[in-house]
């Protein structure tokens, strides 16, 4: 939501109030649509930035000869140049997966405060996944699946029948919509999300509006079901002239089973003072507060009871144990999996051919607009059906949860499949070891 500078003269000034006074009353602008303004055509003519001075200065480029200041930039096809070479599914996903191990230990926690912030706790993760450049944006009906096969922290050997399953889907190009679910049956969680993330040119930022909608589920011992979602979310704000990427917001985190709240506040930084990636969180019982939580989401979260006084670390991002994700060998993909759709940009950014990546990444959302066309020449009124989620009506409108329901398997198949190095960097696309089975025990 945009901030008014002038209704509220004891607000501090960010730079989302100065670009959002800039841009009142043109949100019904957009992108430039004249011919032969194609964003991967630039990649023909511009040089390839070596760094990243270079990249910000191809950057402002694109901008000045492309986009217009309330511009959806959902409906530009960005330059291969200023994306990351794995899916948006892929890398939501694989950042779910990772930490997933954190909500396995929450059903055997006995007492309510302390299993609301092993919850809270996995949560927060969500924020070590932004991204300095743009994951693609997943083609209709794309897929990405995965596992986790759990190990022993003190052996670290597998742990029998510990599994959990990943599936993500595109189920709406535009909008873009994504849908998410993973689920252990050994522990008994389940996760379900649906994801609209829409940037929008504000002129000195590019504001990505977040819709999302998360809900996680536990069943206890003896059959008691808890459920932990988010009323709204945050928004990032990309700052153009820093070149620095950032959330701002606060929403809240609630488990109305247990009456615990958290109030998460994503704190903006001031022009003058202030940092980045200022933190506050508020654990509540009820309207009575109990624990603090600030810090920065890149760095170190401290929690402070607030009854007795005592503090410690909630989350330190940089040591945050990862387990790693296992995929099917790339041969036995669908041809609808995100590996398979983006193997021509993955390589191109792999042999550092950005005009390969933009030819590939433009020949694909090509097709994608082909596609459509046909499909809406058969039937006017075509509405694509989702694989693997189900839209679920019986959900009042101003619902928070998730309106899909993800379709599990019967028996959910455990085919040969391979480690992905969840040690890398999610900035760089992660290498698929093929050459490593690995036994679902």
């Amino acid at each position: 939501m945009s901030t008014k500078v002038a209704s509220n003269k004891e607000a501090s000034l960010t730079e989302d109030s100065v670009s959002d006074l800039s841009s009142d009353g043109v949100e019904a602008e957009g992108v430039d649509q004249t011919e032969n303004s194609g964003a991967d055509a630039m990649i023909d003519s511009e040089p390839e930035p070596a760094t990243e001075a270079g990249v910000m200065k191809q950057a402002f480029g694109f901008i000045k000869n492309h986009l217009k200041v309330g511009a959806d930039m959902t409906k530009l096809p960005i330059p291969a140049t200023f994306v990351q070479p794995i899916s948006f599914l892929t890398a939501i996903q694989q950042q779910s997966a990772i930490f997933s191990h954190l909500l396995t230990s929450a059903p055997y926690i006995k007492e309510d405060d302390q299993r609301f912030l092993q919850v809270l706790k996995y949560h927060l993760t969500w924020p070590k996944m932004y991204f300095p450049k743009n994951p693609l944006n997943p083609i209709l009906g794309e897929v990405y699946e995965c596992q986790v096969q759990h190990t022993d922290e003190k052996t670290n050997e597998p742990i029998q029948d510990d599994i959990t399953h990943f599936t993500a889907e595109q189920i709406s190009h535009h909008p873009p919509i994504s849908c998410f679910n993973f689920y252990n049956d050994k522990h008994k969680i389940r996760f379900d999300s649906k994801q609209q993330i829409t940037p929008v040119f504000k002129g000195k930022c590019i504001r990505v509006n977040m819709d999302v909608k998360t809900c996680i589920t536990l069943e206890r011992e003896g059959g008691v079901t808890e459920t932990y979602f988010n009323d709204k979310f945050t928004e990032g704000y990309l700052r153009l002239l820093r070149w620095k990427f950032e959330f701002t917001g606060k929403y809240s985190f609630v488990c109305p089973e247990t009456g615990y709240s958290a109030v998460i506040n994503f704190k903006d930084k001031p022009i003058i003072g202030g940092k980045w990636h200022d933190l506050q969180i508020t654990v509540s019982k009820g309207t009575e507060p109990i624990y603090d939580i600030h810090g920065t989401h890149v760095d170190i979260l401290t929690i402070t009871n607030l009854k007795d006084k005592t503090s410690g670390v909630f989350i330190n991002y940089n040591t945050m144990r990862s387990e790693p994700v296992i995929e099917e060998p790339f041969d036995q993909l669908k041809e609808n999996a995100s590996q398979k759709v983006w193997k021509g940009v993955a390589e191109g950014f792999a042999k550092k051919d950005s005009r390969k990546a933009g030819l590939e990444k433009q020949k694909i959302e090509d097709i994608q607009r082909k596609k459509a066309k046909a499909n809406l020449a058969k039937d006017p009124n075509f509405v694509h059906k989702p694989h693997y989620f189900l839209h679920n009506p019986n959900l009042p409108a101003d619902c928070v949860k998730p309106d899909y329901i993800f379709k599990k398997p019967v028996e959910p198949s455990t085919p040969n499949l391979s480690k992905v190095d969840s040690s890398a960097k999610i900035e760089n696309p992660i290498p698929v070891d093929n050459s490593i089975p690995q036994s679902a025990n």
